[in-house]
């Protein structure tokens, strides 16, 4: 769990210029390529823990993250590859790839699945998808 933290750390700092966001904003002083590399990574581990400690299939919990996640995805992804061009996007996902497996918690823990949401809705607000 660390090392995604550090990872998502190290992405926000990579591309950062203080005068782009106002000061304690968060997520939001992230590039736009930072905050959606990090959204893949938390997603990936998410789905990791829903499969690994939830023994949920991978069909299952592929498709379910397609029903609640899939078109909105695409829709960034989409805006994103038009404002930064595809390999600038391909490149920022291929280094969301966690470093090591996150340990499996007693109770089901949605905390991924919550930032991954958090930095979609994010997105999805600074490329216009909503309001």
């Amino acid at each position: 769990m660390r090392t995604a933290v550090a990872l998502a750390s190290a992405l926000l700092a990579a591309g950062c210029t203080a005068s782009d966001y106002p000061p304690a904003a968060g997520w939001s002083r992230a590039p736009d390529l930072s905050a959606y590399s990090a959204m893949v990574l938390y997603g990936g581990i998410a789905r990791e823990q829903a499969m690994l400690c939830g023994g949920f299939s991978p069909a299952s919990v592929d498709r379910h993250w397609q029903d609640d996640f899939g078109g909105r995805e695409a829709a960034v992804e989409a805006a994103l590859v038009g404002r930064h061009g595809a390999a600038a996007v391909e490149r920022a996902e291929s280094e969301a790839v966690a470093t090591r497996t996150v340990p499996c918690p007693d109770v089901p823990d949605l905390r991924w699945r919550v930032h991954y949401a958090r930095l979609l809705r994010l997105l999805e607000v600074r490329t216009g998808l909503r309001g």
